[in-house]
């Protein structure tokens, strides 16, 4: 049987993250909080804010690091680099 999980420490792991990530939106964050919780509880994993707040981490930064660059004018087209010339 999963356990529920504690309001209260997933609203603190939240707040600290959404202040590490605040380029991403607060529910952003605490979905993925959740979502992180629940995957640990499912794997039979023995929960803890810790445990949570260090995988969401890494998730949160794979998110940011993913995002598509905001400056769409300086897009590489392929065979247009110095390395990338053809011919």
């Amino acid at each position: 049987m999963l356990k529920t999980y504690p309001v209260g420490d997933l609203r603190q792991v939240t707040t600290r993250l959404h202040a590490e990530f605040s380029a991403l939106s607060h529910q952003r964050v605490e979905r993925c909080v959740a979502d992180t919780w629940r995957c640990a509880e499912h794997l039979g994993f023995d929960v803890t804010p810790g445990l949570v707040e260090r995988v969401a981490r890494e998730h949160l930064q794979a998110m940011v690091k993913s995002e598509p660059p905001s400056n769409l004018g300086s897009t590489v087209v392929p065979g247009s680099g110095p390395h990338g010339r053809t011919g």
